[in-house]
Parts: C-alpha cells; structure tokens; sequence
C-alpha cells in the first residue's frame, strides 16, 4: 500500500498533498516530483517521518489532515501504525480514507 497525506489548508491557493512511496526507499512525493528522501539506505519506514515533512515543507498551524490509504505499493500495516502514530504525537487530528473498502 501507499498513503496521502491531505493537511488542511487555511490559505487561498495550492494545497497540501503529499504521497508517501516506497521506491524501494520511503520518500515524500508532492504531484510527482520527490520532495524527501526519508532513509535513502533502508526501506523500512522511522518514526518521525510527519515531522520531517512538516519542517521540510514550511507548513505552519497544521491542525487536521485526511490520511489516505491506497491499496498499490510497498508500504504495510506497520508504516500505517507509524504515520497514525506520529500524526498522534504532533497533536494532528485525522479521518482515515481506504480506498479498499469503498464499495
């Protein structure tokens, strides 16, 4: 599997979409161009991947997000339980969308 990220955004303008890839390496991906290579030596997803995004990307006040779950790709539950937990650890409040059980 792979996952978004959709933040809520307070500001007119481009939004804050961001695809979590596994190629092979977790990287963050914002419309098709690689914005974080998160462990160019490892395939397995770290805790702390969120912060990182959100200091990489200049995002301030981030309250809310939609994580998105894609059924394609090389992530796993355990990335999942990562990205829910450090959403957790930043105070973000978020709905999860699974693509897979959408009838």
């Amino acid at each position: 599997m792979r996952f978004t990220l959709v933040f809520e955004n307070h500001q007119e303008g481009i939004g804050a979409s961001y695809d979590l890839l596994f190629a092979p390496c977790p990287i963050w991906d914002a419309a098709g161009n690689l914005i974080l290579n998160l462990n160019p030596q490892d395939p397995h997803l770290n805790s702390g991947c969120v912060k990182r995004l959100i200091e990489h990307e200049h995002l301030q006040g981030v309250e809310k997000c939609i994580l998105v779950i894609h059924s394609t790709g090389h992530g796993d539950n355990k990335s999942l339980k990562i990205l829910m937990s450090d959403l957790d650890a930043l105070d973000i409040k978020y709905s999860i969308v699974d693509f897979s059980i959408i009838k």
